[in-house]
Formats: structure tokens, sequence, C-alpha cells
């Protein structure tokens, strides 16, 4: 019989190959989308255009129209496609992805075990200005080349891919900016960056 020490025993669905499997969390904390319905849809990533794949809540994809209108099944009129944003897409055609977390494998417990499986209709806010919403750190990206751990006051942009890029100086050139770092908010094990859209 094998005697295990707790320090020996890893969980299979967060250590993966010796790495932990943490993925983003999503607060919504003041969208427009929670009560002017028009702003709040259904989405569904297809990577950089033409295959379903899996994403992160608090990751951000560019709604590019309806997949009715491009010859699939009428029964998905009202669900967008989502792809791969650029770094210069326009505010106005991004979505925040803010799926609410159900989980159906009753090993996982935890909000960051939760992501939207490939071919999954997530939930998506359009981004106004003045919304506030709060991610944790796996939805980010810091700039390497700033010392930056998202202080408040941290531009928020947009990049070529799905997380959103965090700076301390000015926006990149060509960037559209998104908004910044309000507060650092720590709640139980998650730390949150509170993001006001500008």
């Amino acid at each position: 019989m094998a005697v295990y020490s707790a320090s020996t025993v890893t969980n299979p669905i967060t250590n993966i190959g010796g790495q932990n499997m943490s993925y983003g969390v999503v607060r919504t904390d003041l969208m427009a989308g929670t009560d002017v319905r028009s702003l709040l849809v259904s989405v569904k990533y297809m990577g950089s255009g033409s295959t379903a794949t899996a994403i992160e809540n608090g990751n951000v994809v560019k709604v590019d129209g309806t997949f009715a209108a491009k010859g699939e099944s009428a029964s998905e009129r009202e669900i967008l496609k989502g792809v791969t944003p650029a770094a210069n897409t326009a505010i106005s055609e991004i979505v925040l992805i803010a799926t609410p977390e159900l989980m159906y494998d009753e090993r996982k417990h935890n909000l960051d075990e939760f992501r939207n499986e490939a071919g999954a209709i997530c939930r998506g806010y359009r981004l106004h200005s003045g919304d506030v919403f709060s991610v944790t750190a796996d939805a980010l990206d810091f700039n390497t080349n700033e010392t930056t751990d998202g202080k408040v006051d941290s531009i928020v942009e947009l990049k070529a891919g799905v997380k959103l890029n965090v700076k301390v100086s000015a926006a990149t050139d060509g960037s559209t900016v998104v908004g910044k770092v309000v507060a650092k908010d720590v709640v139980g094990k998650y730390t949150y960056y509170v993001i006001r859209v500008a």
C-alpha cells in the first residue's frame, strides 16, 4: 500500500504536466449590459476566423457578424461570431467575455477552474464608456518592458490577442485604449484589477 504525503499529491484538474492551469476570473461590477440588454450578447469564439476555440472569462473578442449571415444555421441568427481582435480594433466592436461559471465536473470548485470550452456560446458585454469591470491577472498581459503589477492609473489597451494589455506609461501607438486600472481589489484568494472603460 502506497503512502502519499500532501506535498506529492497534485490536483489533476489544476496541475497538468506540472503547470498550474488557472484561468481568468471576471466581475461585472458596473456594466451597462446588466440593465441595457442590447449591450449583452451571445457570442461563439472562433479564434482567427473559422475554428471554434476555448476562451477564458475576462478576455475580449471582436464581433464579426452573426453565423446566420455567414451561411450557417438560421437557428444561430442571434449568436455573434467572435474572432481575435487586432490592437487597433474599434472599441465598439469589442465584447468582454463574462459567462456565468457553471461547472459540470464535480471536482472543480473554484472560479479560476472555469473556462468556455471550444464551441460554447458565451455571454459577452459590449463595452460602454464609464463601465467598470474587474479581472484577475490570468486575463491580462503586463508589458514586460515596464515595471508594473497593474498599478492604479495603468493604461489598459487592446493588443493582437484576446488578453488586455496593461501599461504604466503612454499607450502603444496604434492600439485602442480600453480604459485604466482604477483599483486593485483582493477578495478571498483572488486579486482583481478594477478597470474603468474610457
